[in-house]
């Protein structure tokens, strides 16, 4: 069991509204952090209201873990969302914030955990958080989608707004999950 004991660990994942977009590689960090969380106790996990527009899940005080999920607005207006249930934690100057988020440029099965700081990589959700919070002080957990051959915008917008199947949710679950699982750990005893 992970726990995070020297800050208060904040997880977001964020995606476009569900259920319409639900189960799609655009929503990849909605469906990771539900993953994460499946992790975790059960019994140590209870609601925890940011505000009205998106439920949270807390770990007991002893995991110093909180987890939101960001699905109340599009994907390019995260920031909305999403700083204002950041500005509501306690101790909020001493939290470490991870938003978890789809990456083209990474293949299905691939995670990466970027310090605070680093490229955006062009990511319009990461972008739009940076901008509403005016300081880009998070890690972002990039998950794999990959890209589809052809770089034209159209043919890319239908690539992430596309289900995933069930052999690459396999993929999410297994592969994906524990090389997640793993970043989070040296998160943890930073």
């Amino acid at each position: 069991m992970l726990q995070f004991r020297r800050r208060l660990t904040c997880f977001t994942g964020i995606g476009n509204p569900e259920p319409k977009y639900a189960g799609t590689r655009h929503n990849v960090g909605l469906i990771f952090l539900d993953l994460l969380k499946n992790r975790f106790d059960p019994q140590q996990l209870h609601p925890y209201r940011t505000s009205s527009i998106a439920p949270a899940k807390y770990c007991q005080p002893s995991l110093q873990l909180v987890m939101i999920r960001s699905d109340g607005n599009y994907m390019n207006l995260s920031g909305k969302t999403v700083v204002p249930m950041w500005n509501r934690l306690p101790h909020r100057s001493h939290v470490a914030h991870v938003v978890i988020h789809d990456e083209l440029s990474l293949p299905l099965g691939k995670v990466q955990l970027r310090k605070p700081g680093t490229s955006l990589r062009g990511h319009n959700g990461l972008k739009s958080i940076q901008n509403c919070w005016r300081n880009d002080g998070f890690y972002r957990l990039s998950v794999g989608i990959g890209r589809p051959p052809q770089r034209d915008s159209n043919v890319v917008s239908d690539y992430v707004l596309s289900k995933f199947n069930d052999q690459e949710l396999e993929i999410l679950q297994t592969k994906s999950l524990q090389a997640a699982w793993e970043r989070i750990g040296h998160l943890a005893n930073k």
